[in-house]
């Protein structure tokens, strides 16, 4: 709304009334006389006029002033509302969200570290297991290796020592079928203890230890307090935006409420400059009329019947005039009042 919305419609300037002609009978001086306080009236009136208008204009640019600001305000409490919704909200629920998965995450981590540590006893038993089975591997090739046990190797395998030959004239003794691999499974009962699983078991913990040290490197603890700081600077952010929120809030109100009061000072002082106007042009219409009176309806004696008064058409033209001045109200009101046909 601009200032010009309150700027009513000024009739033409009219040249200030010309000097009357005076003369001496009672009637001409009661006219003048009239005429002199309608002369100090019109003056009152340009003076009321003037200072009506200084002050719309003044009233109309604080409106434009006060809409502005208004305007600003607004803008500016709707980037922050528009932050306290979406920013503020996804931040306090993102924190939320990582509270509870850092939790989870820890319990995670310490059941997965008390697995891998009892992974890694369960392999160091079985270390010691292994060293065991290797001692008595190193036993039972300390057995075959004395020459003392030479006939039961024999009896168990069927095959002679290099240092023991049998007599060749004896004839070979056929064994039982599921002990023709005898001295084959004698020699894995002695290798693979002290070759391959001693080795085995060796890697084995070392990988499981290797495991632990990197799942306690991790850290995952420490997430709980980096979420804490997280979530107490996220807070902090929030409450700031909150309450810049809740002052743009309180701005934008007083904002409001200075420009209803600028609408309705611009809207008064606009009602009143016209008011001042119509006045002022009231007051130079009847002085122009008192100094060059015009009254048609009011002519010369002569040529009238005596019976008929002279001002009868003067009263019939005031009828006329209260009759639109009625009909006009009249019909504004029927227009208003029209019933609603169903």
């Amino acid at each position: 709304m601009s200032s010009s919305s309150y700027r009513p419609q000024e009739p033409p300037r009219k040249p200030e009334p010309c000097k009357c002609e005076e003369k001496d009978s009672a009637t001409l001086k009661s006219i003048e006389t009239l005429r002199q306080v309608y002369c100090q009236a019109l003056e009152t009136a340009k003076g009321t006029r003037e200072a009506g208008a200084k002050d719309f204009e003044r009233k109309a640019r604080l409106f434009e002033e006060k809409k502005k600001l208004f305007m600003w305000t607004e803008k500016n409490y709707r980037i922050w509302r528009d932050i306290d919704i979406t920013v503020d909200t996804r931040l306090q629920a993102s924190n939320d969200t990582f509270k509870t998965n850092v939790a989870a995450y820890n319990t995670e981590s310490t059941t997965l570290y008390n697995q891998l540590k009892g992974i890694l006893t369960a392999l160091k038993d079985v270390k010691t297991k292994v060293s065991a089975l290797r001692d008595q591997a190193s036993n039972l090739d300390n057995y075959k290796n004395d020459q003392c046990n030479a006939s039961q190797w024999t009896l168990l395998t069927g095959k002679t020592m290099d240092n023991c030959k049998p007599d060749p004239n004896t004839p070979p003794i056929e064994r039982p079928e599921p002990c023709k691999d005898a001295d084959k499974i004698y020699h894995e009962l002695i290798m693979v203890p002290k070759k391959v699983l001693v080795f085995d078991v060796d890697y084995l913990v070392k990988a499981a230890a290797d495991i632990v040290g990197i799942q306690t490197f991790s850290n995952i603890a420490s997430l709980t307090q980096l979420q804490a700081n997280l979530s107490d600077a996220g807070k902090a952010f929030i409450t700031a935006v909150q309450a810049t929120v809740k002052a743009r809030a309180a701005d934008v109100t007083t904002a409001q409420t200075d420009l209803v009061t600028a609408v309705h000072d611009a809207t008064v002082s606009g009602i009143t400059k016209f008011t001042a106007t119509a006045d002022c042009d009231a007051d130079y219409a009847t002085l122009e009329f008192l100094c060059k009176p015009d009254c048609h309806c009011c002519g010369p004696r002569e040529g009238r019947e005596p019976h008929n008064p002279r001002l009868h058409e003067c009263e019939c033209e005031i009828c006329e005039i209260c009759s639109d001045v009625k009909n006009t109200y009249c019909e504004a009101g029927k227009e208003k009042e029209q019933p609603v046909i169903s």
